[in-house]
């Protein structure tokens, strides 16, 4: 559906994904900066729902005005709690090591297959995930190779992997973005009696599907339209406009009528 057939008037959360989402070409804009501080002093909950990792997380919960920070595609979360910044741990610490060695044979395994495969830069600050770089720095991966790291990944069933817009993320579990916010709606937003129909969400690729399909009021900025083809449940809504942009769209219908 359009942008303007949102029911706006029952809006009081914002749920977002950070990557092709807030950020035009890795960075966000200063017009896209002020839509956040827009939300933040129209007293919208606003949260990051990301791949990104921990490191990150710590990063943007103390510089941007947020109230909490999904990382990791749900490995956990950092929440604001008056002037200190909580972390909730999601995924399974109990056996850390293992995990990291799978995480590595995983990635050695994909390296024998596709010897120009590499990670991604922000590996350093990860915790509990492995990101595969095929679309943030170069040399990026064709369509085909995207397909064979995937689906090389998914044939492990202790594992699950997820395509965002610039990396391919793998982890030891079954947590996602959708298993984070559900637990993020139950214990905080309970107590700020927000329900999650009164949550937007903004996405726009493959590993923002689950929660595409978990709110009724999903948007996808308009360059979701690469990836509809992989999505069985795609957004409700779509912007006219891509990336920052379409979010910018999104928080102008909003505050508004805020």
């Amino acid at each position: 559906m359009i942008l303007d057939k949102l029911p706006t008037a029952r809006v009081r959360g914002v749920f977002s994904d950070l990557d092709d989402t807030l950020t035009d070409h890795s960075q966000i804009s200063a017009a896209t900066y002020k839509s956040l501080c827009e939300l933040h002093e129209k007293g919208f909950w606003v949260v990051l729902v990301s791949g990104r990792p921990a490191g990150w997380a710590d990063c943007l919960m103390r510089l941007w005005p947020l109230d909490a920070m999904i990382f990791e595609n749900g490995a956990g979360w950092m929440i604001r709690e008056e002037k200190k910044i909580r972390t909730v741990t999601l995924a399974s610490d109990k056996n850390l090591a293992e995990q990291q060695s799978w995480l590595k044979e995983k990635f050695h395994h994909l390296k024998t297959r596709l010897p120009q495969i590499k990670l991604a830069t922000d590996q350093p600050y990860r915790l509990f995930d492995c990101a595969v770089d095929f679309g943030e720095e170069p040399p990026f991966l064709s369509e085909t190779e995207i397909d064979q790291v995937l689906n090389f990944l998914v044939e492990d069933p202790r594992g699950t992997a997820k395509l965002s817009s610039i990396h391919i993320n793998y982890w030891y579990g079954k947590h996602t973005k959708v298993t984070a916010v559900k637990e993020l709606i139950e214990k905080v937003g309970k107590n700020k009696k927000i329900t999650k129909e009164e949550i937007v969400f903004v996405g726009d690729s493959p590993n923002d599907e689950p929660l595409f399909e978990f709110f009724d009021l999903s948007v996808g900025v308009s360059n979701v339209a690469k990836y509809l083809s992989r999505l069985q449940h795609p957004p409700k809504y779509v912007t006219t406009r891509p990336s920052g942009a379409g979010f910018q769209e999104i928080v102008k219908i909003l505050t508004r009528t805020a």
